[in-house]
């Protein structure tokens, strides 16, 4: 009997799994971009777009509500990148200029633009950029 609680917690921790991949919306995420007021982050992956948006006032702490567009590839003119998605009056469109973009401490190489429906929401995109040190 004394050997049953150490035999179960050794099965039982062979049951757990530690995920440490990031969350992510998308399957094989290609960009993403966020901004506030009201807090906002789009992930743009292989087959859909997301955009998940916050409650007013800039806050990420509240209820998130996601919606999603079908993928599409970038369109290119003078090395601004814009996706456009959708029909009728559920349309996104995504526009990355780069120009170094700072959001809550961090630092970005794009400034972005999300249309949404005649809404606009500024914000910043892409890798995030980290100082190296050498």
């Amino acid at each position: 009997m004394k050997y049953f609680l150490p035999l179960t917690l050794l099965a039982l921790s062979g049951c757990a799994t530690a995920d440490e991949t990031p969350y992510s919306p998308v399957g094989q995420f290609q960009y993403g971009a966020m901004g506030h007021d009201p807090f906002w982050m789009v992930a743009i992956g292989d087959d859909q777009i997301v955009l998940t948006m916050g409650p007013p006032g800039g806050r990420a702490d509240g209820e998130l509500t996601s919606t999603s567009y079908p993928r599409v590839l970038p369109q290119v003119t003078d090395g601004v990148r814009r996706w456009e998605s959708g029909e009728g009056t559920q349309v996104i469109a995504i526009e990355a200029r780069t120009a170094e973009c700072t959001t809550g401490g961090r630092r970005f190489p794009d400034r972005v633009t999300v249309s949404l429906s005649g809404r606009m929401l500024k914000g910043c995109g892409g890798e995030e950029l980290t100082e190296s040190r050498g």
